[in-house]
């Protein structure tokens, strides 16, 4: 049992930021029904790479659903629709704003037919505002947010971060808003909308940029490996040619590196004891720790950095990442059962819990997978009629 058992999510969502948010809310135990366009379904189960034909970009954020397919342009797929909102949990969409009420499922109409429902909303602007009508992508968020301009070095162009972490982080906050206004409902009975934005999601990731411009008048910069808070804490070549990430910047780890590399007449100095003082003497910092780097291989600084409880870490390439020894016993890179293939190995659930741990119940579905089951045993059609249905190309 999941700490989400019972739960009833039905899923409009495609691509990232949507399926993620339900995926996570499926590893938690809640039932989802993925509703998919007839034919061609997720838009993600065309994008390469594939496995024997399955988009591994698709399987990525589905697990742990049901999928259902069916014709959105049907005269009869609204009725469809209201009758498997009417009694969910849950909502999610992530279509451009507007386009619920387009298709006939205004909030406003679907809390009438279900007050207690969840209506968590993703889209790349919000609901509102003077951007609300237009497209957006991960890419555009990080663009507008200045999470671009503020990656990369700082003689270099603005860099996209590597992974699509405006929609992810969508998926994140989504959750959070849903369990939330869960909780509301708990107290108030009541149902409300969730309205979540990949622009402001990416604006919140810039941590401290608007404070700082507001009351200090500083404008954050590209700072390439340098962490911004506290030196040194960046990336040091080795004698062998490689790269270690050493970060001692706090003052106990520092006081620790200088007795490592041998250099503790800096712990005299208050100009280099304390962070404060730090701060005046980055590249100092950087080339004192850079001459003691380059002496040593690969190997033998992360040891001695182990042995004086700095924190240190090689630069793991993807292929040295799936291989984690830390990872794989976190359970993060796991095998699973696939219907059609067999044994896979695929990335596991992030949140970890004492008594309701989540799981991966079964991996991403096939396009209408479990069209008998849901429209048999959830809305109560025969067989003879779910046949006609398709004979009709409603589903």
């Amino acid at each position: 049992m999941g700490a989400l058992s019972g739960l009833k999510v039905i899923d409009l969502s495609r691509v990232i930021a949507g399926p993620h948010c339900t995926m996570i809310l499926g590893d938690l135990g809640a039932e989802i029904i993925k509703i998919e366009k007839k034919g061609e379904g997720d838009i993600s189960r065309g994008y390469a790479p594939y496995y024997e034909g399955e988009s591994t970009y698709f399987m990525t954020h589905n697990r742990n659903k049901k999928s259902i397919s069916l014709n959105f342009r049907h005269p009869k797929a609204l009725d469809i629709l209201y009758s498997l909102i009417k009694d969910a949990d849950v909502l999610v969409e992530n279509f451009k704003a507007g386009t619920l009420e387009k298709m006939g499922l205004a909030p406003e109409k679907l809390l009438e037919l279900n007050p207690r429902l969840v209506i968590t909303r993703i889209s790349g602007f919000g609901q509102d505002g003077p951007y609300s009508s237009k497209p957006c992508f991960d890419a555009v968020a990080q663009s507008l947010s200045g999470l671009m301009d503020i990656t990369g070095f700082p003689d270099g162009a603005p860099t996209m971060i590597g992974t699509y972490v405006c929609d992810l982080a969508s998926g994140l906050y989504a959750v959070i808003g849903t369990l939330a206004a869960l909780q509301s409902r708990n107290v108030t009975g009541r149902g409300q909308v969730v309205d979540i934005s990949l622009l402001d999601c990416a604006c919140g990731l810039t941590h401290s940029a608007i404070i700082n411009y507001y009351l200090l008048g500083q404008v954050t910069r590209r700072n390439g490996n340098q962490d911004r808070a506290s030196w040194p804490a960046t990336f040091y070549p080795s004698k062998d040619g490689k790269l270690v990430f050493i970060h001692a910047g706090q003052d106990p780890a520092f006081a620790q590196l200088c007795k490592m590399i041998g250099r503790e007449d800096l712990l005299a100095d208050p100009e280099y004891r304390h962070l404060t003082g730090r701060a005046n003497h980055i590249k100092e910092c950087d080339d004192i720790v850079t001459s003691w780097t380059t002496s040593k291989n690969y190997d033998e600084i992360l040891k001695l950095c182990e042995e004086h409880g700095i924190p240190c870490a090689k630069v793991n390439d993807m292929e040295d990442m799936v291989h984690d020894e830390q990872l794989i016993y976190r359970k993060m890179i796991r095998q699973v059962e696939d219907k059609k293939f067999g044994t896979i190995t695929t990335s596991g659930p992030v949140i970890k819990m004492s008594e309701t741990n989540p799981d991966v119940y079964c991996t991403a579905p096939r396009l209408g997978e479990h069209n008998l089951e849901v429209y048999s045993e959830k809305l109560g059609f025969s067989e003879a009629e779910i046949k006609q249905m398709e004979e009709d190309g409603l589903i």
